[in-house]
């Protein structure tokens, strides 16, 4: 093996930095950092049209809260229940209620989704009646009801004795006269009755004395009778004996009705 003399490590370890020196050059870093890659476009999953954020039974309440496509939307839960949303169509329900199936239903317009609630447990098939238990005792009396409604009156009972006779009341005042009634109907001719006694002769009467003559027709046929004053008398007045008031024709000329028995008249000069 040939020696290598001691001045000729420095030589060697010189050439030996050069020679690597290019071909370190030539390959990459492995420490240096990649290029970043590009980002993938992921697809988003479809939103819903109704966003349920919170569905849980706490405190004995039901909360559901989430939001909707609009604001000012109703948003109605189980078909019953109702409120609107806010301006970013969040909505909130609030309040004493348990669906049956622990799933409940919520709307706004079209759109509907189903929400299962949280810590809350379906109802169970009904369980078997328990037995009767003992009878308690009474309770105090209660007060009286209302009054019912009206009977249907009963029977009429039989009539009192009669009651003695009150005092006689205070005239009461009297009372308007009642219309005029209509005049009967005329009645059906008597009998024509006899003929009377003729009276004494009155005296001769004094001429010029009186200025009234009485004239008179004892009888009357069927048909009623007349009397008339002279020429230059008037009948004062006339009588129908029965068969009805006497009528004055003329001046001078009176007659009765049929059934008439007699006419008394009276004749004056004017």
């Amino acid at each position: 093996m040939r020696a290598v003399r001691p001045f000729a490590w420095p030589i060697l370890i010189a050439m030996g930095f050069a020679l690597a020196a290019p071909a370190s050059a030539q390959q990459p870093a492995q420490n240096e950092t990649a290029p970043p890659r590009p980002a993938r476009n992921r697809p988003k999953p479809p939103s819903q049209p109704i966003q349920i954020w919170d569905a849980r039974i706490e405190g004995g309440d039901l909360r559901i809260s989430g939001s909707v496509r609009k604001a000012g939307a109703t948003v109605i839960l189980d078909d019953d229940i109702s409120v609107l949303s806010d301006r970013r169509g969040r909505f909130e329900f609030r309040l004493p209620y348990r669906p049956a199936t622990c799933v409940a239903v919520v709307k706004a317009g079209e759109d509907e989704r189903e929400a299962v609630i949280a810590h809350c447990a379906p109802e169970g098939p009904a369980g078997k009646a328990g037995e009767t238990g003992p009878q308690g005792s009474a309770g105090l009396q209660g007060p009286p009801g209302a009054a019912g409604p009206k009977g249907e009156p009963g029977p009429k009972g039989e009539q009192g004795p009669k009651g003695d006779q009150g005092p006689k009341g205070e005239a009461g005042p009297a009372g308007p006269p009642g219309p005029k009634g209509d005049t009967g109907p005329k009645g059906d001719t008597g009998p024509k009755g006899d003929q009377g006694a003729p009276g004494p002769k009155g005296e001769a009467a004094t001429a010029g004395a009186a200025p009234f003559r009485v004239v008179r027709a004892l009888s009357c046929p069927e048909t009623g009778c007349s009397l008339s004053c002279e020429t230059g008398e008037v009948l004062a007045s006339a009588t129908c004996q029965k068969g009805g008031p006497a009528n004055l024709d003329s001046d001078a000329q009176g007659t009765c009705p049929a059934g008439s028995t007699g006419m008394i008249g009276l004749c004056a000069r004017p």
